[in-house]
């Protein structure tokens, strides 16, 4: 009896301290989170130059809108992309997204060696759904267990090229608004908090939907109010003012490129 009370002590004690620990970690990064700064400026100049050598982004895209603002917000008219990897992540059944991203990448591979720059590399990931359209709230757990687990192995597994080679992890993310995008951010927290990755990777940047020009969709909401984006921004002044946070202005319209049969800026 001593011997069984002894373990469930222990037990007790493990729990306890590893929770409690869990909440510091958890706290520390929440801290660090806001004192970051970010400086959003609302002009237009191309940046010319990468700070790094190496270089990985993942972009999470969502069906219909979203992807076509995502793209858009890349589409700088900047082509220098040598040792530079862009991942995107799209939730399974979502070929709307993956046809506007293969236009995407088609005219970058094209626009950039007329330019006589490298277009870079990319990949696809597919990952569940965490909800479906009018699914029960009842199994939307399970969903969003099924798809948490699948944005970790995208987390890390690193690309399958030189670049995959120093960095096996993303050093930026980016989302604007879909759903899967705040299981993206719950996870890399997750991972921060156990010292699975560092702190300086997985930057989560969060630019609200431009479509949502008075209030937080819920996605932004979640982000706002857990503080797990490294980065938040909406694109007009009045949500900046009704929730304190940055405005970004609309980077939706910061398109330059406009080749023959673009799939940005055309009609669904």
């Amino acid at each position: 009896m001593a011997t069984k009370n002894t373990t469930t002590a222990t037990r007790a004690l493990i729990i306890t301290f590893g929770g409690l620990g869990i909440a510091i970690r958890h706290l520390q990064l929440w801290q660090q989170r806001r004192r970051r700064q970010v400086p959003w400026s609302h002009t237009r100049e191309r940046v010319k130059t990468r700070e790094q050598p190496n270089d990985y982004y993942l972009f999470v895209l969502g069906s219909g809108g979203h992807t076509k603002e995502m793209l858009m917000m890349m589409d700088d008219g900047f082509c220098h992309f040598e040792n530079f990897h862009r991942r995107y992540l799209i939730s399974s059944g979502d070929t709307m997204s993956l046809n506007h991203l293969t236009g995407f990448e088609n005219d970058i591979k094209v626009l950039c060696e007329k330019e006589g720059q490298s277009p870079g590399t990319y990949d696809t990931k597919v990952v569940a759904r965490a909800r479906r359209v009018h699914q029960s709230l009842l199994t939307t757990p399970f969903s969003a267990l099924v798809s948490l687990y699948g944005i970790f192995q995208v987390l890390l597994s690193p690309p399958a090229n030189d670049v995959g080679k120093t960095l096996r992890i993303p050093r930026l993310i980016f989302s604007n608004g879909p759903a899967t995008g705040f299981f993206v951010g719950l996870a890399v927290h997750i991972l921060k908090v156990l010292y699975i990755i560092p702190e300086d990777r997985c930057l989560f940047v969060y630019i609200e939907s431009w479509a949502r020009i008075t209030s937080l969709s819920l996605t932004g909401k979640l982000f706002h109010f857990t503080g797990i984006a490294d980065a938040f921004a909406v694109q007009h002044e009045e949500v900046a003012k009704r929730y304190s946070v940055s405005n970004a202005g609309p980077l939706v319209f910061n398109y330059k490129r406009r080749p023959t049969g673009s799939a940005i800026g055309a009609s669904s």
